[in-house]
């Protein structure tokens, strides 16, 4: 069986090509309330790998796992990190290794024996020289690679005792067909699994014909468990030999071994159709309609940007039409900018030398088939924006903090006269424009209010201070003030238009989400949403599926989840698109946790790798939104 194993302290093992992915500048977290470390180091990580196909491994919290880095140290540092022991006291090339791999169930289940990827790195720890760690610092996007995830991937197993064999053989026997075997392991307890990335090759009698065989990969970088070549184009030899070793290791720090396998297979042997070959690789079965047209939905987070001019409106419908995207969701609500016309007389919304902004993008989007739910950050508004409100309201929607300090970004949802502003910006958007849905965001309280008036409204309800409110007193207080939007935007935008579809995006860790105030899944459940997108944008899969699983737990109707998946990553606090493969894999998982759409952050950094991604090897086909 395939499972994954996240990994405290362990780097994944690749044989990636250096490029910017690999790069980190290392600048703390500032963990456990310690100083943000800033006194210099760049370095670039170029290879890693593992240096066995099986581990040893009896049920236990420690594997001995070998794992290499290369690197190459752009800016020198008097530091060292992780295990590893990375050195960035010398500039160029360098490389280290470790023996040991943690496992803790904090970060999952523990693995059971079998085909296992590990894939990914929580972070990295910086160290003195000979010294304590001082800090943490998050790692490059190169270890959540593709390569890095199917070089990582080994089979545990118990070496007390073991052998090894080549067992099933498929193909199709055709001239430039392929030729599939297993190799396998059994161990110590009599458990036979499949062995993967061993070094194997077929070849025909007398030297005509020798081909390497690979490891074969079905979706989300799961190994099929089976090791593939291409037969001949020409005559198909009447027999075929395979050959190779298996790499091994048994103790910590101490070298691998290795063991051989061979097997000579006459021609015929294992015969299977085209068809039957391709059923073995894990895919997905869409959902279609009467028309036979795919159901799942496909959509965009688009920033304010993209709605500046019809330039930029017009390049980013072209590039989401695409790659196959049938929904976009333009941020029309943030900070104190709006972009469309309204009668509530909101600052910075005149658009005289490009018309209404909404209003076109609309207009272009649904020319080419793609529906608009347009975006609202509900809470987050700077300081201009909260002067203007005061001065045409009345109200103070300032944040105080516990000091008595002014928060900078969010407006105090406690004040019904925001939440009415609110609900009538929405709703006005949906009587004035032609959208087909409406989109929450920031719909949280972002942080806890004690001014005057949260102060003197929870002890008349409670009777007791409100800095000695519990932190279920604080969930209940929040959770009435933000559900009372999303309540009353659903109330009152379905009475104007029946059929709009209503989403919110929420935090992907839901104990965070419901300390300030969200309940998806009880706003699923009372229908004043649709869709639930849970902003999910770790980089690794693994924390992706974990997350989407509470949702599905959660939600009443699993058809009402659409998982957000981040199209962007950071090294070194700047953000770049990710590899097309991540994007690729993600999407994969959700379709496989039977999940009927994803929604992608954002715009600005779908490029033309992950365009092509999406149209050749995920979206295939056109969609319809699912909910359709």
């Amino acid at each position: 069986m395939w499972k994954l194993a996240a990994l405290m302290i362990l780097a994944t093992a690749a044989a990636c090509l250096a490029d910017e992915t690999g790069v980190l500048v290392v600048t703390g977290n500032g963990a456990e309330g310690r100083p943000k470390y800033d006194a210099g180091g760049k370095v670039e990580f170029t290879d890693v790998w593992t240096g066995a196909q099986v581990v040893h491994y009896d049920g236990g919290d420690e594997l001995p796992l070998h794992i290499g880095l290369k690197y190459i140290v752009h800016e020198t540092a008097d530091i060292l990190h992780s295990e590893e022991k990375v050195d960035l006291r010398q500039a160029g090339e360098g490389t280290c290794e470790s023996f040991r791999s943690r496992l803790t169930a904090r970060y999952g289940p523990l693995p059971a024996k079998g085909l296992c990827g590990i894939n990914g790195r929580r972070y990295f720890l910086i160290r003195e020289p000979e010294g304590d760690w001082i800090d943490v610092v998050d790692p490059p996007p190169f270890f959540s690679s593709t390569a890095a995830a199917r070089n990582a991937t080994v089979t545990l197993a118990d070496l007390s005792e073991f052998s090894l064999q080549i067992g099933e053989v498929q193909s199709t026997w055709q001239p430039g067909g392929p030729l599939r075997v297993q190799v396998t392991i059994t161990d110590a307890d009599g458990d036979t699994f499949p062995v993967v990335n061993c070094e194997l090759s077929a070849s025909a009698e007398g030297g005509d014909w020798q081909a390497p065989m690979q490891t074969e990969w079905g979706t989300m970088c799961v190994p099929t468990g089976y090791m593939t070549a291409t037969l001949p184009e020409g005559d198909v030899p009447e027999q075929v030999t395979v050959a190779g070793r298996v790499i091994m290791r048994k103790e910590y720090k101490t070298e691998s071994f290795s063991e051989g396998v061979e097997r000579t297979i006459a021609r015929g042997e294992g015969l299977v159709t085209p068809e039957q070959l391709r059923a073995h690789v894990t895919g997905w079965e869409p959902v279609r309609n009467a028309a036979g047209v795919i159901r799942e939905t496909r959509a965009l987070w688009v920033s304010p940007t993209d709605l500046e001019s019809r330039e930029a409106t017009d390049d980013l419908i072209e590039r989401a039409q695409r790659a196959r995207l049938n929904v976009l969701v333009p941020d029309i609500f943030v900070r104190n900018r709006f972009m469309a016309n309204n009668s509530l007389d909101l600052p910075a919304t005149t658009h005289e030398d490009r018309g209404d902004p909404l209003a076109y993008f609309v207009e272009k989007a649904h020319a080419v088939g793609m529906e608009v739910h347009p975006w609202f950050c509900t809470t987050y508004r700077d300081p201009n924006f909260r002067a203007w409100f005061e001065q045409k309201y009345g109200v103070n929607v300032d944040v105080i903090d516990e000091d008595g300090e002014v928060v900078p970004l969010p407006a105090d949802l406690h004040r019904p006269e925001y939440r009415d502003f609110m609900v009538e910006l929405m709703v006005g958007v949906a009587r004035d424009y032609d959208v087909d849905g409406l989109h929450h965001d920031y719909i949280r309280v972002m942080k806890d209010c004690y001014c005057d008036d949260c102060q003197a409204e929870f002890e008349a309800g409670s009777g007791k201070p409100l800095a000695e409110a519990t932190e279920e007193e604080w969930i209940a207080c929040h959770r009435q003030a933000v559900g009372d939007i999303v309540q009353r935007v659903a109330e009152g935008a379905r009475e104007i238009k029946p059929e709009i579809t209503l989403s919110a995006a929420v935090f992907s860790n839901m104990d965070s989400g419901a300390r300030q105030g969200q309940d998806s899944p009880g706003w699923a459940r009372e229908g004043w949403v649709d869709l639930v997108i849970p902003m999910d944008y770790a980089m690794q899969t693994l924390l992706v599926r974990t997350n989407e699983r509470r949702f599905l737990e959660a939600l009443d109707d699993d058809d009402q989840l659409v998982s957000g998946l981040s199209l962007y990553q950071k090294s070194g606090g700047e953000a770049s698109p990710r590899p097309a493969a991540i994007v690729r894999e993600q999407v994969e998982l959700v379709r496989s946790m039977g999940i009927r759409g994803y929604c992608l952050f954002v715009g600005k950094y779908l490029d033309e790798e992950i365009i092509k991604t999406l149209r050749t090897n995920v979206n295939t086909e056109r969609a319809v939104p699912y909910f359709r």
